[in-house]
């Protein structure tokens, strides 16, 4: 007989935004920081301009990435970060730079907040994501 998962989950409250996405607080830094959940993301994400507010250091090592509709572009890592969600440790999470600046200002016309980053599918798979949106929650496992 298969034993039982023993899987402990966090619950991270989620937020609709006004441009319809779905946001979570996570902390970087120590700081608040914004990150949309993108399902449809490889990697996991943060704006090139919130390295230098959220005082990041990027590594030496690059990668050459593009979403739907861009070309390829090389991306810097984060060398070390300490990105935590409802307390969860993300910080093995490799963190890519991306220019969000053309997003944020869209969303700043529509008065919505700016992210800082991009959760994408390599936390959401990992961690076992389940979003519940009649709840406003997800839980990702421990």
């Amino acid at each position: 007989m298969p034993t039982k998962d023993k899987r402990q989950f966090v619950l991270i409250p989620i937020i609709r935004d006004k441009s319809n996405h779905i946001v979570v607080i996570a902390k970087l830094a120590g700081r608040p920081a914004r990150f949309v959940v993108d399902t449809g993301a490889g990697g996991t994400a943060i704006d090139s301009g919130a390295v230098s507010r959220y005082k990041l250091k990027l590594s030496s090592a690059s990668h050459e990435a593009g979403g739907l509709g861009s070309a390829a572009k090389l991306m810097n890592y984060v060398a070390k970060h300490d990105l935590t969600l409802s307390g969860l440790d993300l910080s093995n999470t490799k963190l890519l730079t991306v220019d969000l600046s053309h997003v944020n200002a869209g969303l700043k016309k529509k008065g919505v907040k700016p992210w800082v980053g991009i959760l994408g599918a390599d936390v959401l798979w990992s961690r076992h994501a389940v979003i519940d949106y009649s709840r406003g929650v997800m839980l990702l496992s421990k």
